[in-house]
């Protein structure tokens, strides 16, 4: 919610500009093409204040928009490909070293859980989890060169709804619903996409039937790769 108030206030204070620009008060040309990269960094501090525990991917959007405003102000000489992907490591090292409960998925075949909330962090490697829990409150899964299978097919939805953020690069994630459940689902393909195959996507025609029952609400991110959500394997 706080990350959504950023942005709104990034949105107006951006027509502001505009409309400055189209009264001939201010030249607001010059000044975007020199500070636009501040809109990057402000949506990964948007996006930081809104994470549930899982800040690597809004660490990489500031430390991209801060590569780049760094090269528009003539301070970095250099592009900023050569630096992203050590950057991109670093952050990722540091995030499996200091995010408290992080668990450390390096294991073969499906396992049973029972957690309200996940915190999930696979690379390289592959993960299925079937989550049995009486109370989902949802949670976090980022997958960096491998996959996760999340099998929520015997949880019950907490009364409040759940909130899920998924994330991959170079992999993939698929995470399977009861049919009962009502699943809104958002996202931004970046060289990748996510979908969205649940019953009530499917059947439209049903949806009444899913009125006034919790939601789980499902946030994806898919870099170079794919995220399923579906009520079967």
């Amino acid at each position: 919610m706080k990350g959504k108030y950023t942005l709104g206030i990034i949105f107006i204070l951006f027509g502001v500009a505009i409309l400055l620009q189209q009264l001939n008060i201010m030249d607001v040309h010059n000044i975007m093409s020199t500070w636009w990269p501040l809109i990057i960094i402000a949506i990964g501090v948007s996006k930081l204040l809104d994470s549930q525990g899982n800040y690597t991917w809004p660490m990489v959007w500031i430390a991209v928009g801060f590569l780049m405003q760094l090269r528009k102000l003539d301070i970095l000489d250099v592009s900023i490909t050569k630096f992203f992907w050590p950057i991109l490591f670093i952050i990722i090292g540091v995030n499996m070293l200091f995010s408290k409960g992080k668990k450390k998925l390096y294991d073969k075949g499906m396992r049973e859980v029972q957690d309200d909330t996940i915190d999930y962090f696979c690379v390289f490697s592959a993960l299925e989890n079937r989550n049995l829990s009486k109370n989902f409150r949802g949670g976090n899964v980022l997958t960096l060169f491998g996959g996760a299978t999340i099998d929520l097919r015997g949880a019950e939805i907490a009364p409040e709804g759940a909130m899920v953020d998924l994330t991959t690069a170079f992999g993939g994630i698929d995470l399977i619903v009861p049919e009962h459940w009502k699943v809104v689902v958002t996202g931004i393909p970046i060289f990748g996409g996510w979908s969205n195959k649940t019953r009530m996507e499917q059947m439209p025609e049903e949806q009444e039937l899913f009125s006034g029952r919790p939601i789980l609400k499902i946030k994806c991110i898919a870099a170079f790769g794919g995220i399923d959500i579906k009520n079967y394997i």
